[in-house]
């Protein structure tokens, strides 16, 4: 089996010494994989939770030895034992958390989507920027095995250049609630299934290609499906969207995610380039050879995903390093789910400037 290499950023002078001491506010399902991902790296110590569940906390604080619990995030930002924080929230606080904690000196590693607007996306990555602290987001489809190996063989050349890239994440059924039903409503959750879903979707297609810069956009939004969900929940997002995305060096995506759709769900990433394509489900690179079409199979480790997420959060602060999924990226990531509503309100396609 060929050896993995993560795909790491550029080389910066190093800002933070091992062991990292992290905190995770939210302990919801995503804040249990980031603490997971710290205890699994040895270069990195949980000093502290926070959650508005006391209880839960504690609990959680108790059986991972863990020795700060708090229900107040401004309170544990004061203290001088935490160097990094994971945001695990609902997306409307994503922005004003992470802002937070980089202005009280700590690194972060918030959790998609980056927030709610490309407006706040360049407010948190300008707080980055202005305290000198590492912002990076948790795009975990980016440290997949499969991905990973994808992206070795795109930067080796042997896709040749890569001009086209599909995506989707289809759900036939499975509109997600949320405490307090945020998920569904737009001022708390920025969207509905492309914010949600389809920025996974998204973002690792994007991020093979090599991130280039989108000019133009074409979207297509609908709800369909609030008859799904219960009479007191409000529901004003969408259930389905699709998209097709233009880019500065002539690459095109097209996206497509739901959370219902009246045909089989699917969740695939495909590449097409002037040498070859590869699709990651089935992990497949598409050829030719001696003027025949040839399917081979590729193969790549089973890693987990989010203690690779983590651990590469961990190695960039230990050994300066800049994210892959940087506070720059989340910027431009907002920008298309933003410019894929834009478009789908008005009827057109809209031009982005990045």
């Amino acid at each position: 089996m060929m050896h993995l290499r993560i795909v790491y950023g550029v080389k910066i002078m190093p800002i933070q010494t091992s062991p990292v001491r992290a905190a995770v506010i939210g302990l919801g399902w995503p804040g249990m994989q980031h603490l997971k991902g710290y205890i699994a790296d040895a270069r990195a110590e949980v000093v502290a939770v926070c959650d508005l569940d006391e209880t839960h906390a504690q609990h959680i604080a108790a059986e991972h030895k863990i020795p700060h619990v708090y229900t107040n995030h401004l309170e544990m930002l004061e203290a001088r034992h935490i160097d990094a924080v994971s945001v695990c929230l609902p997306n409307f606080l994503h922005a004003p958390m992470t802002i937070d904690a980089l202005n009280a000196g700590k690194h972060v590693l918030c959790e998609k989507p980056p927030a709610c607007s490309a407006a706040e996306a360049q407010a948190m990555a300008d707080a980055a920027s202005q305290n000198g602290k590492t912002l990076m987001y948790a795009l975990v489809q980016r440290f997949g095995g499969n991905t990973q190996r994808l992206k070795q063989l795109i930067d080796a050349g042997e896709l040749g250049d890569v001009y086209f890239g599909k995506a989707g994440y289809v759900r036939r059924r499975g509109i997600p609630i949320g405490k307090e039903g945020w998920f569904v409503d737009k001022a708390r959750a920025g969207g509905g299934a492309l914010i949600d879903i389809g920025v996974h979707a998204l973002d690792c297609v994007w991020w093979l290609m090599g991130s280039p810069k989108p000019v133009e956009i074409m979207g297509a939004a609908y709800s369909h499906f609030g008859h799904l969900v219960p009479d007191n929940v409000k529901y004003d997002v969408d259930d389905a969207t699709f998209a097709q995305i233009h880019f500065q060096n002539g690459a095109t995506i097209v996206l497509e995610t739901t959370w219902a759709l009246n045909l089989p769900g699917d969740n695939y990433i495909k590449v097409a380039g002037t040498k070859a394509g590869a699709s990651l489900s089935p992990f497949t690179l598409y050829i030719e050879e001696n003027g025949k079409e040839v399917d081979k199979p590729l193969d790549a480790p089973a890693i987990n995903s989010f203690d690779e997420e983590v651990k590469h959060f961990v190695e960039c602060l230990v050994e300066g390093k800049v994210p892959i999924s940087s506070a720059e990226q989340g910027v431009i990531l907002m920008q298309m789910l933003d410019g894929i509503y834009a478009s789908a309100a008005k009827g057109s396609s809209v031009h982005i400037q990045t």
